[in-house]
């Protein structure tokens, strides 16, 4: 038997196959909005997304990251700001504590040459939790605002550095080996009459920053150490009463005085003229027992 069947040609073009394959378009021709239909493809919620490839993958990225929030849990906003069930449900899901000690704001860090630099962390912590900051904000805003002050502060250092060097520069040039010894006169004085530590401090600052006040000092301290001040001739035109009554001592006391005149050396004037000051301070004195 004779076998009539033609061999199996293998000249089918594949893009010309139309059974059992899948045709591709191409990213000019794909429309998937076509597909979903109107209704949906004119919908707001598609409208912000392109016709095309790139649109399709944000669109279903979109709906991912929606079904994502679906599961999670859901705080109300808070109706209005008397709204104080709202606003403490909200700041308890932000983690807001319940104390200003909840923030466990961290010390401040101080470089070496900054130590006298304090900072009130309490008192900070009590003002942001007024205003019902999240930990992290409080943080972030203590760590700024320590930075911003160490930052001025050493400003401050700095400025006040390059104009000390400036006036012992100045007083160098005009002074020359008589610097340290004059400088040395001044602060005796600003140590001699200060109260206390905290007004030795305040003159020294005062004073000691300009050269006119150095200047000033070194005068002062020269007279004491030429023994000179003793040469001051003052008349006080006011007393305190204790003052008054430590003068009246004084001048009662001293038996060769104008006032006692034991020696008979001074005047009826002179004597007259100390009588008449002792009865000034007696008054001054009696106004101050009424």
């Amino acid at each position: 038997m004779e076998d009539n069947l033609d061999p199996v040609q293998d000249n089918l073009d594949p893009a010309g196959e139309t059974g059992g394959g899948v045709a591709v378009e191409s990213s000019d021709t794909f429309s998937w909005k076509g597909i979903v239909g109107p209704d949906l493809s004119n919908s707001p919620l598609l409208q912000k997304f392109e016709d095309g490839p790139e649109g399709l993958r944000k669109q279903l990225e979109s709906h991912a990251n929606l079904e994502k929030m679906i599961g999670q849990d859901k705080v109300p906003i808070p109706k209005s700001p008397d709204d104080v069930e709202g606003w403490n449900r909200l700041n308890k899901a932000l983690g807001v504590p319940d104390a200003a000690e909840g923030y466990g704001l961290p010390d401040a860090e101080l470089p070496e040459g900054l130590k006298g630099l304090t900072f009130d962390k309490q008192q900070f912590a009590d003002i942001v939790h007024s205003f019902k900051l999240t930990p992290s904000q409080a943080k972030g805003l203590w760590g700024a605002y320590t930075k911003m002050s160490m930052d001025a502060y050493g400003k401050a250092l700095q400025s006040t550095q390059a104009n000390m060097t400036d006036v012992v520069n100045r007083l160098r040039g005009e002074w020359g080996d008589a610097y340290e010894s004059n400088v040395e006169l001044g602060q005796t004085v600003i140590n001699k009459f200060s109260d206390d530590k905290e007004t030795n401090d305040w003159l020294t600052s005062r004073l000691a920053s300009d050269p006119r006040g150095v200047k000033f000092l070194a005068k002062i301290g020269n007279q004491f150490a030429e023994n000179k001040i003793g040469e001051f001739q003052f008349k006080r035109f006011s007393l305190a009463p204790d003052e008054a009554i430590a003068e009246i001592n004084k001048i009662r006391g001293d038996i060769n005085g104008a006032y006692m005149n034991a020696s008979g050396k001074h005047s009826e004037e002179e004597h007259q003229a100390a009588v008449a000051q002792v009865n000034r301070l007696l008054e001054v004195a009696a106004k101050a027992q009424g």
